[in-house]
């Protein structure tokens, strides 16, 4: 029989795998690894000591990693300032012609369950929006920014002026190529208006999709603890996190699997 990974369902998505991945995967159990990322969209493992090469390797299963110059491949809040602030729910680089196709986290030096990242599908939230407003969304474009860093908290939506590092048109719904399936692209932070309506009008279609979309029941909250790792769908999922100035160490190790780089967010 061939090899798989143990693994428990995780609610209201995602999945827990029992591995030391630190340790090589054969063939069977790296394809296992593949399809358990594209049905469930996020992996948490426990317990994990991996060298940033070792994470990069895992992740390569998904697709090419993206390294920009630069960047260490750490993030931290020690700094304070953007690295430290609220971070409103998004998926990274939505608003260009290239999102991320995945990203890992693996926490190094934290304060175990002193802080967390949210998740939620924005597969499961298309499925969930009464016809109405799928109606009002399917073909639909949007307005997207890349927010400046003072505006990282809060509803692109609601400012009659975000303050934007970057603008696009993008489309409101998206095919996720990882699985055929159709997701919200519309996002708390980086949605500033609907195209096909008036800005009062948008505000109101959009806040409802976000009720539904970012109800609390349906939110995955990870607390992290040293030796966590999650790897999850940047098309499928967006995040978001809390202030961290009052949470200690919060030292986690990033890797992204994708083609085009863009000014990231300090996730």
């Amino acid at each position: 029989m061939a090899a798989t990974l143990p693994h428990r369902l995780l609610q209201p998505f995602g999945v827990e795998i029992e591995r030391d991945l630190s340790q090589p995967l054969d063939a069977c159990e790296a394809g296992h690894l593949v399809e358990l990322f594209r049905e469930h969209g996020l992996i948490l493992a426990r317990g994990q000591v991996l060298s940033m090469g070792r994470q990069r390797e895992l992740c390569r299963l998904l697709g090419p990693i993206l390294e920009r110059e630069g960047e260490t491949g750490t993030l931290s809040n020690l700094a304070g300032g953007p690295s430290a602030v609220e971070l409103a729910w998004h998926a990274d680089a939505a608003y260009t012609e290239h999102p991320f196709d995945a990203l890992s986290l693996h926490a190094i030096d934290v304060v175990d369950k002193a802080s967390s990242t949210l998740f939620v599908s924005a597969e499961q939230g298309w499925l969930r929006l009464p016809s109405r407003l799928q109606d009002s969304l399917r073909a639909g474009e949007q307005e997207m920014v890349s927010p400046h860093y003072s505006q990282l908290s809060g509803r692109a939506c609601d400012r009659d002026n975000t303050e934007a590092l970057k603008r696009s048109l993008r489309p409101t719904v998206v095919t996720n190529p990882h699985n055929g399936r159709a997701c919200l692209w519309v996002s708390e932070l980086q949605t500033a208006r609907l195209c096909a309506a008036g800005v009062a009008g948008g505000r109101s279609v959009l806040h409802e999709v976000f009720d539904v979309l970012y109800e609390p029941r349906h939110q995955f909250e990870h607390r992290w603890r040293n030796g966590d790792l999650i790897i999850w769908d940047n098309i499928a999922l967006q995040h978001m996190r809390g202030n961290l100035a009052q949470v200690g160490t919060r030292i986690l190790q990033r890797v992204i699997v994708g083609t085009k780089g863009a000014a990231p967010h300090l996730g």
